[in-house]
């Protein structure tokens, strides 16, 4: 009883709360000029925010190459006959090769392969659940026809009487 009248007294005080900040804020509201659509679209947030992302690694790669120690170190590769040579070997390597994404890239086709695993996976896990249900499904059986059997003994001792 206590409990109840305490909860509808919380549900009243949040009715009246709720009134008091739609009574306050309608006329400001109606006063709001009408707007034909919004300005934000998703397509200029993500590209005002990817360039803003491009040119803030620019510039940090760009001071990391005006340091002095980095542009020795450049300077000593490029002229390493060895480093050269490492560097030619990298770029002929089957991995390099293997890494570099060839020029008819699609985003469908990645899609497609994404979509694929993950399809498998929700298969695995689908047979996974499935064994679990029917091993669940056996044990009920297994205690369901041992109550039963326990059921016949204590009619035999019962008729025996």
């Amino acid at each position: 009883m206590i409990v109840d009248l305490t909860a509808f007294s919380v549900f009243l005080a949040g009715l009246l709360g709720i009134g008091v900040i739609l009574f306050r804020k309608i006329p400001v509201l109606v006063e709001l000029p009408e707007t034909a659509s919004s300005p934000f679209t998703w397509q200029g947030f993500f590209l005002k925010t990817g360039k803003d992302a491009l040119s803030g690694l620019k510039n940090i790669f760009r001071r990391i190459a005006e340091l002095p120690l980095v542009k020795k170190l450049v300077h000593i590769l490029k002229t390493s006959a060895k480093a050269k040579n490492l560097f030619e070997r990298i770029k002929e390597s089957a991995l390099v090769k293997k890494l570099t994404p060839s020029k008819k890239f699609s985003f469908e086709i990645l899609l497609q392969k994404i979509l694929s695993k993950v399809r498998v996976l929700v298969l695995k896990i689908d047979h996974k659940t499935s064994t679990w249900l029917q091993a669940l499904r056996e044990r009920a059986k297994k205690r369901n026809s041992l109550e039963k059997d326990n059921y016949w003994k204590k009619l035999k001792k019962l008729t025996r009487k």
